[in-house]
């Protein structure tokens, strides 16, 4: 999504007297859910005609900024009609967010089954997140390849130490 050049495409409509529109941004308008969110207000002559602000949201596509360039073109809200295109992006600044699915309750037996059938052939289970690599859960490759470093230094100096022993014994 290019918004840089969606607010430019925005910026150079013109209306049938071939006034440039005044496009204006904000940072929020409090739907973010329903973005992109644009703001087509009505023209004087469309607000004498009992023209109001129309909300669209979800302008995400050049199909529809072409809409709603011909719509401004041909008079905007309360002088043309809204274009078929834009009917099912028609929201509100009070739009309400709408609610997640609820997911579904699973009951202790079919979790089991669910862990259960997550075992390999033989009944043993699957090794951990990046177990494989012999890194746990979040571990980055090189936080895991410092740690494996550290651990071979220090297994280094153990023996080290376990063969001066030694020698010291002998001596």
């Amino acid at each position: 999504m290019d918004h840089k050049a969606q607010l430019a495409r925005l910026g150079a409509i013109e209306d049938h007297s071939g006034r440039t529109v005044p496009v204006r941004t904000s940072k929020c308008l409090g739907i973010c859910f329903e973005a992109d969110v644009v703001v087509v207000q009505p023209s004087r002559e469309g607000r004498a005609a009992g023209g109001g602000p129309v909300w669209l949201g979800r302008v995400t596509e050049d199909e529809l900024l072409e809409a709603i360039d011909d719509w401004i073109f041909d008079g905007g809200p309360g002088l043309a009609p809204l274009p078929a295109v834009l009917a099912d992006h028609v929201t509100s600044k009070d739009a309400k967010k709408p609610k997640k699915g609820k997911k579904p309750k699973h009951s202790k037996a079919a979790k089991k089954e669910r862990r259960k059938a997550g075992k390999g052939p033989e009944g043993a289970s699957r090794p951990e997140k990046g177990a494989d690599k012999g890194r746990t859960g979040s571990e980055t490759p090189d936080k895991a390849k410092k740690k494996a470093e550290k651990a071979k230094k220090k297994a280094k100096k153990a023996k080290k130490a376990r063969k001066e022993a030694e020698r010291a014994g002998r001596g």
